[in-house]
C-alpha cells in the first residue's frame, strides 16, 4: 500500500490505497464505513461509471463481464430515457482513461449500528495511472436508509 500525495493530488497502487484516501482526504464528511464495488455476477473489481447530470446517482459496468448496475438508489433518480443522453456522463481520468476501482463510504448521523446514511461519497482508482479522486457525492434526505450500504 503506497497512499500518496503528488502534487496537489492523491495517488495510490490498490483497492487498500482507495479505502484508505477517504480517510487521507476526506470529500463533504468523514466516512463512518467504506465499502468497495464489487460485480455479483464474476467478482469483477473495475468498472466503466457513468453519473447524472447532479452526480447524485451512478451506474456502473463491470469491465470483465459487461454487467451494468446502479449503484445506491440510483435507478430511482436516473434521467428519464428522453433525457438520458444528455444527463449523462463518463467518467475519466486525466489520463483519458475510463476504468477504475470503486468504492463508497458512508457518513452515518450517529455511529449506532442502525443509524441512518447522512452523506455518501463515490471515490474512485484510475487503474492505468493509480490517480484518486471523487466522482460523486450527495446527501441522503430519507430514512430507513441503512440498506444502501447493501446497495453498493
Amino acid at each position: 500500500m503506497t497512499l500518496r500525495k503528488v502534487e496537489e493530488d492523491w495517488a495510490g497502487d490498490d483497492l487498500d490505497d482507495l479505502i484508505a484516501y477517504f480517510g487521507a482526504d476526506p470529500d463533504e464528511f468523514q466516512a463512518h464505513q467504506v465499502v468497495a464495488a464489487r460485480c455479483a455476477r464474476c467478482d469483477g473489481r473495475v468498472f466503466v461509471l457513468e453519473t447524472a447530470e447532479s452526480s447524485t446517482c451512478v451506474r456502473r459496468t463491470c469491465v470483465g463481464c459487461d454487467l451494468t448496475v446502479f449503484m445506491l438508489d440510483a435507478a430511482e433518480y436516473w434521467p428519464a430515457a428522453e433525457e438520458e443522453v444528455e444527463a449523462r456522463y463518463f467518467v475519466e481520468c486525466s489520463c483519458e482513461e475510463d476504468r477504475f476501482e470503486v468504492a463508497v463510504g458512508f457518513t452515518f448521523y450517529e455511529d449506532a449500528p442502525d443509524s441512518d446514511i447522512r452523506w455518501v461519497s463515490i471515490a474512485v482508482r484510475c487503474v492505468a495511472d493509480g490517480s484518486l479522486g471523487y466522482c460523486a457525492g450527495w446527501k441522503v434526505r430519507y430514512g430507513p436508509s441503512r440498506h444502501l450500504v447493501e446497495a453498493v
